[in-house]
């Protein structure tokens, strides 16, 4: 059976973390309509579970996995992380090493945000500076670093939220025996061509 909407994104944003374990567990209390649309042992292990354990986390999320699509979720974990990067979230230079963590781990799509823009995150390119990490670089070079990026990087993020919203790429949520993403990809030749990847090399 089909979750309510509202129970799903419930369980979609204990999930993703949106919602805290505590929150879940108040709401699974005050809650009566989920008792109606679960299996009868399903419910009784969620009522039942031990919130306040050591590995809550982990014993509740495969819980709660066994009623949603894995794909939508990670779907949906994917979009977050390009909205944020849209909107130049604080986070910006960490979900550009994701972007680049994805495309290492199969998800090939991410090959221009990924090498273009993660990449020089990862490892930045500064001349004249013994910095080789992110965190060694000064809050100037940072800045002007990720400034260097727009306006290119903004069109990348549009184009994977455009191939997400036309399921051009429809992702599965689904790893195979090498723990690689797996995903379908319907794009056009022309769309799977990489754009020219751009690490920046930064002058002191």
């Amino acid at each position: 059976m089909t979750l309510p909407t509202d129970i799903r994104n419930i369980f979609f944003d204990t999930l993703s973390g949106d919602k805290t374990i505590l929150e879940f567990e108040q709401w699974l209390y005050a809650d009566k309509q989920l008792e109606t649309v679960i299996d009868s042992d399903d419910y009784l292990d969620l009522i039942s579970f031990g919130f306040k354990s050591e590995n809550a986390k982990y014993g509740l999320f495969r819980l709660l996995e066994k009623h949603i699509d894995k794909g939508e979720l990670e779907t949906r974990r994917i979009y977050g992380l390009l909205t944020k990067a849209l909107n130049r979230d604080k986070e910006l230079p960490k979900i550009l090493v994701t972007f680049y963590d994805f495309y290492c781990k199969g998800y090939n799509f991410f090959d221009n945000l990924g090498l273009g823009y993660g990449l020089a995150i990862e490892v930045p390119r500064i001349e004249n500076t013994k910095a080789d990490t992110w965190d060694e670089l000064t809050q100037e070079q940072k800045s002007n670093l990720l400034d260097s990026f727009y306006p290119d990087l903004e069109t990348e993020i549009k184009k994977v939220i455009y191939w997400l919203d036309n399921r051009k790429v429809i992702l599965t949520g689904i790893k195979n025996q090498y723990n690689h993403f797996e995903y379908i990809d319907n794009r056009n030749e022309i769309e799977k061509q990489p754009t020219g990847f751009k690490i920046v090399t930064m002058k002191k």
